[in-house]
C-alpha cells in the first residue's frame, strides 16, 4: 500500500484488494469491504475484470459477517453474472464461494457445503490447486458438522490439507489444523454408531458380546439370514469389515448390559463423557 501509494492505476487497485483479503483474513469485515470499495471505484470499474469475482467474493464475505445479506446477494448475483460472461473455471468457482456464503447467511450449512464442494472440483478442473485446497477446506468443516455428510467432510479435509501441505500454503495448512480435530471427532465411532436403527443397534451390541450369528438369531427370534443382512448394513454405515473391528468400536461407546445380566457402565454417545448405567437383564426373551 505504501508502494501504491494514492494511484488509481491497476496495480494500486491489487494492492488495495489485498489488504481487503488480509483484513477479512484478521477478522475485519468494515475494513476489508471498504479496502476492496475503494480499489474498485466507481461501480468497481478500475478492477481487471478477468479478477472481478474474486474480489466480489470479499465483498460478499464481509456482507455476510457484517450481517448485511441484501449486500451481499447483491454483490454474489453480479459475481455470478462476471463468471459466467468470462466462462473461466477459477472465476465461475468464486462465484460458486459467494453463493455459497449467502447460504451460510441463511443458515443453510448443507447447501453451503454443496456449493464448496462444486467450487472445489470447477477449480481443479484449471488446475487451481489453491482455491481447490480452500473451497475443500471451507466444505469440510460444514459437511463434518452435518449428520450425512461426516465422511465426505473427512475426505475433503483430508485433500484439501495435502494439496495446501504439498503447495507450502501457510495461509491454508494453518485452518486446515485448525480444523482438523472437529472433522475427525464428526467422523468418529460415536457419530458412526448414531447412523444405526435400533434393531442394527441391538445386534451390533450382541456381536461385540461375542456371540455369534446363529446365536443371535436364536437370541432375538430371527432368521440367520436376517441377522447378516443387518451385520452388513453395520458394517457399511460403521465403516468396519470384521466382528472384532466391530466390538472395539462397540466398547466404551454404547450402554449395554453384560451377558450375565450385571450393570454395565459405558460411555454413552448421546453425551460424550457422561457415564449411564443399564440393568436390563440379558435372558432369553419369548418369541413373540
Amino acid at each position: 500500500m505504501a508502494a501504491a501509494g494514492l494511484s488509481v492505476n491497476w496495480w494500486a487497485s491489487i494492492a488495495w484488494c489485498v489488504l481487503g483479503y488480509a483484513a477479512l483474513t484478521a477478522g475485519d469485515p468494515g475494513r476489508a469491504r471498504e479496502a476492496v470499495l475503494r480499489a474498485g471505484g466507481p461501480g468497481l470499474r478500475r478492477m481487471q475484470p478477468s479478477m472481478r469475482p474474486l474480489f466480489l467474493e470479499v465483498l460478499v464475505t464481509a456482507a455476510v459477517t457484517m450481517g448485511d445479506l441484501d449486500a451481499a446477494k447483491g454483490w454474489a448475483g453480479r459475481a455470478h453474472e462476471e463468471a459466467e460472461r468470462l466462462d473461466l473455471p477459477v472465476q465461475r468457482a468464486s462465484a460458486m464461494r459467494s453463493a455459497a456464503q449467502i447460504h451460510l447467511g441463511l443458515g443453510d450449512d448443507r447447501a453451503a457445503a454443496d456449493l464448496f464442494m462444486a467450487a472445489a472440483d470447477e477449480s481443479a478442473r484449471s488446475g487451481g490447486v489453491f482455491w481447490e485446497a480452500f473451497s475443500l477446506l471451507f466444505g469440510a468443516s460444514l459437511l463434518a458438522a452435518d449428520p450425512g455428510g461426516s465422511r465426505q467432510g473427512h475426505t475433503a479435509w483430508h485433500r484439501g490439507r495435502r494439496l495446501a501441505v504439498a503447495g507450502g500454503c501457510g495461509m491454508l495448512t494453518g485452518p486446515a489444523e485448525a480444523v482438523g480435530p472437529a472433522v475427525a471427532a464428526a467422523d468418529g465411532p460415536e457419530h458412526r454408531l448414531a447412523e444405526l436403527t435400533a434393531r442394527e443397534r441391538e445386534i451390533a451390541d450382541l456381536v461385540a458380546d461375542g456371540l455369534t450369528s446363529p446365536a443371535i438369531a436364536e437370541r432375538l427370534c430371527l432368521s440367520r439370514r436376517t441377522v447378516e443382512t443387518h451385520i452388513s448394513r453395520v458394517y457399511r454405515k460403521t465403516g468396519v469389515s470384521s466382528r472384532a473391528a466391530r466390538a472395539d468400536l462397540m466398547a466404551g461407546r454404547t450402554p449395554r448390559p453384560s451377558l450375565s445380566g450385571r450393570a454395565t457402565h459405558t460411555l454413552s454417545p448421546r453425551l460424550p463423557g457422561v457415564m449411564y448405567v443399564s440393568h436390563r437383564s440379558q435372558g432369553a426373551r419369548p418369541c413373540e
